[in-house]
């Protein structure tokens, strides 16, 4: 029984400690759940501190995920649980960002508060056209979507000039109104002609009758080329302006011909044109180059192209042979001049060929040395395009002169001083020489050839010679006093004759002092008068005209 007590006893004690175990647990367990919600609260509103809750930004600036957090974080990123936004697009967005362990969200306010800015456009419409307000403006700036529409619709049936205000709105209900200009042309915009058919008439630009006319004059434009005129009129005492476009669709017609001849000569697609009918000009080219030393016929291709495009393709043939003959000179003779003379070698030489296309005629007086007595070879190459060439080589003789310059030239002068005034011009200057050498040389049947000094000499010292003492006196006298001449000689045949050009100050005219049975007087003659004259006295005066083609 005893023990029965005890043992109770000993249970209750037991018991009793493990009840206030228990309750200590309790207690401990207590305060920690309240320090755990403490530490939860207390970083929550850690967290959502890091963040702004609201984000108001103008239309069109750009928004990044740092923008949301009070310490910027470029790593930082939209979860997949945001809103999608556009910064074009007024309005309120939900987002979350997330920058390291943590996520924040926010709300995003776009919002437009500026205005459209443009730039107002004039508008130029025909009769009958219209348009939206969007042809009346460019330009437009703005963050968000713009609404064009007119404040008052224009009246598009009216034509003339007026003012159009267009509206602009943008999504933020921000409005902007600009003026701008209203053409309403009676006139056509643009008007096309075909090139060659002349000045169109005025009712084919006309959208409306009316009381009209040209302000452009149409007749000074050319039909003839491809282009875009402006042209303008008057409708109605308002001026208009319009384009006419002159096109030309037609190709051309064209005609060509075969063409023979020797072969390696250049040959131009003109060679085989007969004639070229279009309204515009026309050029012609070979469709693939000839082969111009193919010996035989072959087919050329000619393409004719016109100012507006249009190509006609005409065929001809080529037919080329091969030329093996040589060029053949004549008239190169040996020459005899004095010392400190000039030469003219090609005088009186002549070049021939069957094919003269493309000759090459040259004279090869490298071994020459005017200024020394001696004879020397003169070369005379003619070499024709096909490679064939000729040659021949004569002998100039260089003669020391007997009779000085200088002592010609004192001559000259003492005449001169004794028949020449300073107050006299060009013209009377040569007539004075011209009657002094007809009254102070006397004529004679023969003098020496090839040296005019000694010639002078003879006339001005000795004062008789023939028509070689008489031009070279006369040169020697014109060229001290001034005037500009030069020598001039009959075509050779069984009797030669020499004479003077003068210049004195209208050109070119022949000046001849030999004396003649009819008293003719030869003093600044035209080439058609001494021509007349050649004619009825045998040719007296017959020469190389093209060698002298200033002659008037």
């Amino acid at each position: 029984m005893q023990e029965t007590v005890e043992n109770e006893t000993i249970l209750i004690k037991e018991r009793g400690k493990k009840a206030k175990k228990k309750k200590c647990r309790g207690i401990l367990m207590g305060g920690g759940i309240l320090l755990l919600m403490a530490a939860c609260v207390g970083g929550w509103f850690y967290v959502d501190s890091l963040a702004y809750h609201l984000c108001r930004v103008e239309a069109g600036v750009s928004v990044t995920p740092s923008d949301f957090l009070k310490n910027p974080d470029g790593n930082a990123f939209f979860t997949e649980n945001s809103q999608p936004f556009s910064v074009t697009e007024p309005g309120e967005y939900r987002v979350e960002v997330k920058s390291g362990w943590f996520v924040h969200k926010s709300t995003l306010v776009v919002e437009d508060t500026i205005a459209p800015v443009c730039n107002a456009v004039p508008v130029r419409l025909e009769l009958g056209e219209n348009c939206g307000p969007e042809r009346f403006v460019e330009n437009i700036t703005d963050a968000t979507a713009v609404e064009l529409s007119f404040d008052a619709t224009p009246d598009f049936a009216r034509a003339g000039r007026q003012t159009v205000r267009v509206a602009l709105t943008d999504r933020g209900g921000n409005q902007t109104v600009v003026e701008a200009e209203l053409l309403v042309s009676p006139v056509l915009e643009e008007l096309t002609v075909e090139a060659g058919q002349g000045p169109p008439e005025i009712r084919e630009f006309l959208l409306k009758e009316g009381e009209a006319a040209f302000v452009t004059r149409m007749d000074s434009l050319d039909y003839h080329s491809v282009g875009d005129c402006p042209v303008s009129l008057r409708v109605d005492g308002e001026v208009y302006s319009s384009v006419l476009h002159i096109v030309d669709t037609v190709p051309p017609r064209a005609e060509v011909r075969d063409v023979e001849g020797f072969a390696v000569l250049l040959r131009q697609p003109e060679d085989f044109v007969v004639g070229i009918e279009d309204a515009t000009e026309v050029e012609a080219r070979f469709l693939e180059e000839p082969n111009l030393e193919y010996i035989g016929t072959q087919q050329v291709a000619i393409v004719f192209t016109d100012r507006g495009g249009n190509e006609t393709i005409k065929t001809a043939t080529l037919t080329l042979e091969a030329d093996t003959e040589a060029p053949m000179i004549t008239g190169a003779r040996d020459l005899l001049i004095y010392m400190g003379d000039s030469v003219s070698y090609r005088k009186n030489v002549t070049v021939q060929d069957n094919c003269p296309d493309g000759l090459q005629f040259t004279v090869d007086t490298s071994g020459v040395n005017l200024g020394e007595a001696g004879v020397y070879p003169v070369i005379y190459r003619a070499v024709d395009a096909a490679g064939n060439e000729t040659s021949v080589t004569v002998n100039l003789t260089v003669a020391a002169r007997l009779y000085s310059l200088e002592e010609v030239n004192a001559l000259a002068d003492a005449a001169l001083a004794g028949i020449i005034t300073p107050d006299m011009s060009e013209r009377d200057k040569a007539w004075a020489i011209y009657t002094y050498v007809r009254r102070n040389v006397g004529y004679i049947n023969h003098s020496e050839k090839g040296d005019w000094v000694r010639a002078a000499y003879e006339g001005l010292a000795k004062r008789q010679g023939d028509c070689y003492v008489y031009a070279c006196t006369a040169k020697a006298l014109l060229t001290r006093a001034g005037i500009k001449n030069m020598d001039i000689a009959k075509i050779p045949t069984k009797r030669e004759h020499y004479w003077n050009l003068v210049d004195v100050g209208d050109g070119w005219y022949h000046f001849d002092t030999t004396p003649r049975t009819d008293h003719t007087v030869f003093f600044l003659w035209t080439d058609a008068e001494l021509m007349e004259y050649s004619g009825i006295h045998y040719r007296s005066h017959n020469y190389d005209r093209e060698a002298y083609p200033e002659i008037n």
